[in-house]
This record gives C-alpha cells, sequence and structure tokens, in this order.
C-alpha cells in the first residue's frame, strides 16, 4: 500500500483490545501496553506507533473502538498530520451499541460522521477535523452517557495532535 503526500490515511479497528503487564517502555507510567487482539496475535501499542512512523500522507486518522484503546494515543499521536479517536481510556474497557446494532458506539458514531452527518458548520460538503470530533462527541454524550463498564465509566479519548479543528479531511 501506498500513502502519496496528499492523501487521508484512515486506520479503523473494532474488535477486542487487551493489557499486557510488565512493559519496559518507560511512557507506560502504569506498566502496561495495550494491545489489539488479531485473527494471529497481538499488535502492542508501541508497534503501532512504529507503523505510523512510515505514513506521510496529508493527514493520517487511527480510530480504534475496542477496550483500553486510548493507551494507543501517546504511542501513534507524536508526529505532526496524525489524530485519534479512540473508544474509551487506557485502563477501561468499551462497551456494545447493541441498540444502534454496532460493535461499538465510536463504530457507530465515527461511520454516520463520514458518511456526512458531521458536515454540519458550515454544511459546505466538507469535513473538518473538527467537526468530525464534535460530532462524535456530541453523539456520545447523547446516546452513549453514563456507560458503567467494570472498570469504570467509558470515555471517548480525541487527540488531535497537531491537526487544528479547520483541517479538511475531505470534500464529498
Amino acid at each position: 500500500m501506498q500513502v502519496g503526500p496528499n492523501d487521508t490515511f484512515v486506520f479503523f479497528f473494532s474488535g477486542h483490545g487487551n493489557r499486557r503487564q510488565g512493559t519496559q517502555d518507560a511512557r507506560e507510567i502504569d506498566g502496561a501496553d495495550e494491545t489489539l487482539v488479531l485473527y494471529d496475535g497481538e499488535l502492542l501499542d508501541d508497534e503501532m506507533g512504529t507503523l505510523f512512523d512510515g505514513i506521510e500522507g496529508r493527514v493520517s486518522l487511527l480510530a480504534i473502538d475496542s477496550c483500553f484503546a486510548g493507551g494507543f494515543a501517546k504511542d501513534v499521536i507524536t508526529q505532526p498530520r496524525r489524530m485519534g479517536m479512540f473508544s474509551s481510556e487506557e485502563d477501561v474497557l468499551s462497551g456494545v451499541a447493541s441498540q444502534f446494532q454496532a460493535g461499538g458506539y465510536l463504530s457507530h458514531f465515527l461511520r454516520a460522521g463520514l458518511q456526512g452527518s458531521a458536515d454540519m458548520d458550515p454544511q459546505d460538503r466538507s469535513l473538518t477535523a473538527g467537526e468530525l470530533t464534535h460530532y462524535v462527541y456530541q453523539q456520545f454524550a447523547e446516546h452513549g452517557r453514563d456507560l458503567r463498564m467494570s472498570s469504570g465509566y467509558q470515555h471517548l479519548v480525541v487527540d488531535r495532535g497537531a491537526v487544528r479543528p479547520d483541517f479538511v479531511l475531505w470534500r464529498y
């Protein structure tokens, strides 16, 4: 796969997340790496950061809808032109959005936002980073409030890094 300098790169994952204790990474002050549970193994947050280091697009969006997803932010959103949307904090589980017949809340709201529902201010067939993040926050606040998980309340984590709110992600 090649990503050109004018491309918007989106990596989206909806599935199981895990935590692995005993990391040697000094950035993990809680002593745990977060992982995505894939068919053939786990992908560490550090490894995701390394993968993103090779992407030279105009902007890269990492969206993860899994338990402990927020732990990926500090390993990936480390360079300009990167932003992330994560379904939960690094030490909290993520709930299933069964009322929407969706895997998770972030998955459902992100899909609707990318399909045009987030193009709101102004409604100009251009989707900005600010419009998308505001839309997802707003939808989560309205439809996903008080999601009590065994390890705490689920909250979205959005890290735009150095991507400005008025940055146009794409035009419809």
